[in-house]
Parts: structure tokens; sequence; C-alpha cells
């Protein structure tokens, strides 16, 4: 069974309100469907990393909010997990957390007067709504709304 995209939302809203409530961030959701068993995998992060006994809490957590019974009319698996080291960066304040990590930046269309649209290197920081990153020793500051996809690349 194949989740609609209105229930996807349901669900990442369900998630969202249960991180509010504790030291979880939610990261993103996938659904996986086959076709008998859906599989939902709920990336959560916190501030000093994920560990497998936090993905037990969080499952537990959704669990004793009521699970996803309400929003999944099939059979489905629950997985949650950790982002990894190649987490996806969604918010500016991504951007800020992981100064001076290294990213790499996929542009919706190609930057300034160049043909360049993907860029790999350092997090220099967050001017309002401009991302500065250094890719091989030059500054490029990148509008966050031009960001196609962008992930750590640790």
């Amino acid at each position: 069974m194949f989740l609609n995209k209105e229930n996807i939302e349901k669900v990442t809203s369900f998630i969202k309100s249960i991180c509010l409530n504790s030291k979880y961030e939610l990261i993103d959701v996938e659904h996986l469907g086959g076709s008998n068993k859906s599989n939902i995998v709920i990336f959560i992060d916190k501030e000093d990393g994920v560990t497998l006994d936090d993905c037990v809490d969080f499952n537990q957590l959704i669990n004793e909010s009521g699970g996803l019974d309400d929003y999944i009319d099939s059979s489905y698996t629950l997985e949650v997990s950790s982002p990894g080291p190649k987490r996806p960066l969604k918010n500016l304040s991504d951007y800020i957390r992981f100064e001076g990590k290294k990213a790499r930046i996929k542009l919706s269309a190609p930057y300034e007067d160049s043909s360049k649209k993907v860029f790999v290197g350092t997090i220099e920081g967050v001017m309002g709504s401009k991302i500065s990153i250094n890719d091989s020793g030059k500054i490029f500051d990148i509008c966050f709304d031009d960001i196609l996809k962008a992930n750590l690349d640790l």
C-alpha cells in the first residue's frame, strides 16, 4: 500500500508534535511502499547525536502517543533511525549548527554567472538567508532558496 501525500504530511505533523516535547529533532519521514506492507522510516537527531537507545526511546514515544494507526490503514513497519554522517541540511539552523563542517550543496540552477551547481566544502557561516561555503579555497555565498539539496559530507 502506498501512502498518499496527505497521510505522509499527517504522519510528519504527528511526529513533529512528539519532537516538541522531547530532546529530539525530526529530520525526515520516508515511506517505502510495498504491495502488501508499508515501511515508515523516521529520521531523528539531537544535539549530541543519536544512539540505538535514542531510536528505541523515540519509538516508545510514538507508541505512547497513540502510534501511527490513525494515519496508516494497512500493515506497516516503523523504523526510527539516525540520519547518519550524510545528514540532510534542510533549514538555515542546520547550517548554523554545522558551521565548520564539510557539506555538499546542490543548487536548483547554476551559481550566478557560472555553470557551477554543486559545491563541496566547509560551511563558513550564515548571514541572513545566505550560506557561505569554502569550496577549494574560494568562498561562495549561496542563497538558501536556491538550494535544491544539501547534506553533510563527513
